[in-house]
């Protein structure tokens, strides 16, 4: 694990990369914004988490570190001594985790703690979309105040150009940094369940509604169809070995809700 502190004093903010090894465009963002040598108004901490995996240019080492929180000092895997070492590293902060995807371009944010540090958060990621992933266990934000964004297509420049984007604009809604930025309202939707299943070529579209009885993934001549309308999240070919990915139901604007 890589960590820099800019500013004097006590961070508030966290940025986090490479949760997984062979997501870079995090990493890729933090060293293009660090290699401007920017004037920082109020302390920040950024961290590469899995400098390991990145290395071997592997996802993990040992197993899924986001599966893997919150980890044990004295676990037998890289990743379990990992997730403890970094929870320890980011306590009491308010963390941007910068990700990427097979499902889609455009990023969106993900998030477990619904407390109004998190929304803070969300506010200043500059995300058009969100995701409350608290039905689904595991994930470094689910253990701290902050949100995990998918930034875009794993190895894309335009994921690090997009991650690049979200962390100068979290920075500057914090007052990290002289950037103009504008509070996000973005649509939030929740997952409901894991739809199960391998082999399948996702043929609908993320986010957009899929009504009841429609087809939205297909293996050979067999059809999964939606029992009930939903909204398809985190969905793709390629992107899991045992699932198609997840269902979720909107639930309006985030200013919208109860927080």
């Amino acid at each position: 694990m890589r960590v820099i502190s800019l500013g004097e004093g006590e961070p508030e903010l966290a940025v986090v990369a490479c949760i997984h090894g062979d997501e870079l465009c995090g990493k890729h963002a933090v060293e293009r914004f660090l290699a401007d040598d920017p004037t920082i108004h109020e302390p920040v901490k950024f961290v590469v988490a899995n400098e390991a995996a990145v290395d071997a240019g592997r996802r993990y080492v040992d197993e899924d570190l986001n599966r893997t929180f919150p980890g044990d000092p004295d676990a037998d895997t890289h990743e379990g001594r990992l997730a403890a070492e970094l929870l320890d590293e980011l306590a009491g902060l308010r963390v941007l985790d910068l990700h990427s995807t097979l499902s889609m371009a455009e990023p969106f944010a993900l998030y477990q703690r619904a407390t109004p540090e998190t929304f803070h958060v969300l506010q200043r990621a500059g995300i058009d979309r969100a995701v409350d992933i608290s039905h689904v266990p595991g994930g470094l934000v689910g253990y701290l105040d902050g949100v995990a964004v998918e930034c875009g297509i794993k190895g894309s420049d335009a994921a690090t150009e997009n991650g690049e984007r979200i962390l100068r604009g979290f920075l500057a809604g914090n007052g990290v940094i002289d950037t103009e930025f504008s509070l996000a309202d973005p649509e939030v939707f929740s997952v409901t369940e894991r739809v199960e299943g391998t082999g399948y070529e996702f043929i609908a579209e993320n986010f957009v509604r899929v009504p009841a009885g429609e087809a939205f993934a297909r293996r050979h001549d067999e059809e999964l169809t939606a029992p009930e309308a939903f909204y398809p999240v985190l969905m793709s070919t390629d992107g899991y070995d045992d699932i198609v990915g997840f269902g979720a139901r909107r639930l309006g604007r985030l200013s919208e809700l109860d927080h």
